[in-house]
């Protein structure tokens, strides 16, 4: 599965350990970046539009953290289960059987 297949294919949620540590990061990366925009404690100057900065500051740091944790359920095929069956190997071939 490539990366864009699984960005966009694969189900949102399973069972496995993996997807619930997933889960919970998005939901603790969320709750963590609006709650800093809002409370602000660097003492920003956000200026006139003060609404409006601190909404695209949400939806920025959001997105951020939906990428990360949509990352945290990627896993790679691990190779080794192909080096048996011959399949992507160009090193052997089907017509070569020992």
């Amino acid at each position: 599965m490539s990366l864009s297949d699984h960005f966009f294919g694969a189900p949102i949620c399973k069972c496995t350990v993996n997807y619930s540590l997933a889960w919970f990061f998005l939901l603790l990366g969320y709750s963590f970046v609006i709650s800093i925009i809002l409370v602000n404690p660097l003492e920003l100057k956000y200026g006139e539009n003060k609404n409006v900065i601190q909404f695209i500051l949400c939806i920025a740091g959001c997105f951020l953290v939906t990428i990360f944790s949509r990352c945290m359920c990627y896993k790679k095929r691990d190779p080794e289960e192909y080096i048996l069956t011959g399949d992507n190997n160009p090193y052997y071939s089907a017509t070569e059987r020992v």
